[in-house]
Formats: C-alpha cells, sequence, structure tokens
C-alpha cells in the first residue's frame, strides 16, 4: 500500500482523534518509528493494523470505519489530482473512468501502485454497477471513495452491495443509485 493512503489516514485521525491519538495507533499497530513516505510501499497489514486500531478506539465497525476513511481519502485526493478531475467533469464521467483514465494516472505517479481492478457500467440515469475487485478486500473503502465522489460533485447517492461474489470479499458489486 503506498504511503500516500496512510497519509491520508494519518490527517483523518489527527483532524478527528488529535496527534497523541495518531501517535499511540502508530506505537501499537505499525513498526518503531514509522514515518510514512507518499510514495513508498508499506506492507498492507500496516493498514489493516492502523484501520482495526481506530475502529477500536472509536468503537465502531471496521467496514463503518473504512468507508468513512474512503469518503476523507476522496476528498485528499482530489485536493492533490486537480488535474485529472477538470477533464472527469461529472460523477457519472469519474465513476467510469475509474480504471481506464484513474488508475492510469496513478500507474504513471508511483511505481508498482497494486490498484484494484474497477469495473462501471450505467444501467440507467439513476444507477451504476460498480465491480470491485481486490486480494485486499478494501470494497468499504472503494464505497466511501464514491461517496467522496458524489460529495465533490454535489450528487446524492445511494449505494448497496448487490452481491458479495466471494466469501473473501475480493470481488463485491455495489449498485449505486443517484438520487440527485
Amino acid at each position: 500500500m503506498k504511503g500516500i493512503i496512510f497519509r491520508s489516514l494519518e490527517e483523518l485521525v489527527i483532524e478527528n482523534l488529535g496527534m497523541s491519538a495518531w501517535n499511540a495507533l502508530l506505537d501499537e499497530h505499525s513498526p518503531a518509528h514509522r514515518s510514512y513516505v507518499s510514495a513508498v510501499s508499506y506492507p498492507d497489514e500496516e493498514l489493516y493494523a492502523l484501520a482495526n486500531g481506530v475502529a477500536e478506539k472509536m468503537a465502531l465497525p471496521l467496514p463503518d470505519v473504512l468507508s468513512v476513511f474512503g469518503r476523507f481519502l476522496f476528498g485528499s485526493l482530489a485536493a492533490k489530482h486537480t488535474a485529472v478531475l477538470a477533464e472527469l467533469d461529472t460523477f457519472e464521467k469519474l465513476i467510469m473512468a475509474i480504471d481506464s483514465v484513474i488508475h492510469v494516472e496513478v500507474a504513471k505517479l508511483y511505481d508498482e501502485p497494486n490498484l484494484p481492478k474497477i469495473e462501471a457500467t450505467i444501467v440507467n440515469d439513476s444507477e451504476i454497477l460498480v465491480d470491485y475487485r481486490s486480494p485486499r478486500k478494501l470494497g468499504f473503502c472503494a464505497e466511501g471513495l464514491i461517496y467522496g465522489a458524489a460529495d465533490y460533485f454535489n450528487k446524492q447517492i445511494e449505494i448497496s452491495h448487490n452481491r458479495s461474489v466471494t466469501q473473501s470479499g475480493e470481488h463485491t458489486q455495489f449498485v449505486v443509485k443517484i438520487l440527485a
């Protein structure tokens, strides 16, 4: 997992729980003296451990924490990559371009980004199916990213999980309903 993801989690924790909470999470759930650098890769297990630590500290289910983090992450990434968002000027365009544009740009910026496979299909004017595939099993974070994109474009949406195709969580299908 790239350091930029850890840095965004750090921002979220500090913003909501304070620097001492982040330092405590690092002490409990990451190697000694770990400092996350955006372009560097770190073991996925460290992100899972930190996210679990946040869930424990806030007494929230891990899926809720991952969804909130994904929503926050979208805003953080959007602020850093305004040129990409200038080209994808609607919520629908952005969702349809996750693999073909956004992930291509990410691959240019970061060495071996190990991205999920996201396929989107427009069902009608108010519904998009989004298939998420990744051995990282971060579907709830992907859900949060979709909500974050909707926030960015001032869209009201509702997401349901059509199915978890595998018991492991490596493949999830979301139904994104555009309400307004």
